[in-house]
This record gives C-alpha cells, structure tokens and sequence, in this order.
C-alpha cells in the first residue's frame, strides 16, 4: 500500500494543520490538540482523501512533549 505524506504546521482556528501529499492545501487535524494527538489518530491510519496510510512529517513544528 501507498504513503500519504502529511507535512503538519501549527495554525489558527484549529491548533494544527497537515499539507497533504494527496489533496493540495492545508487540511486542519481536527482531533489534534498536542503532538501526541497527531500521534495516536492520524500516524499509520488510512487517508480519508486518498485512503493510503498516513506518514506524519513534523520537521515544521516545535516537538516538546
């Protein structure tokens, strides 16, 4: 199975946001209040948009936790 790539940047309205391989633009991760968040419900889980698993890039984000 494909990787879908997601680049997460922090945002506003929501916390965290993803610039996703397979949809141009910035998507926001609604279920993300911290790191882990993205972590846990989005890191290997199928794509809802293009349904490949999800590889989390974090370089663009400050990693504390």
């Amino acid at each position: 199975m494909s990787t879908c790539r997601w680049i997460v940047r922090e945002g506003k309205g929501f916390k965290y946001w993803a610039f996703t391989t397979c949809k141009k633009g910035f998507n926001p991760l609604t279920r993300a209040s911290t790191i882990q968040d993205i972590k846990e419900y989005y890191d290997g889980r199928i794509c809802p948009i293009c349904k490949n698993v999800i590889e989390i890039d974090l370089k663009n984000v400050e990693v504390t936790e």
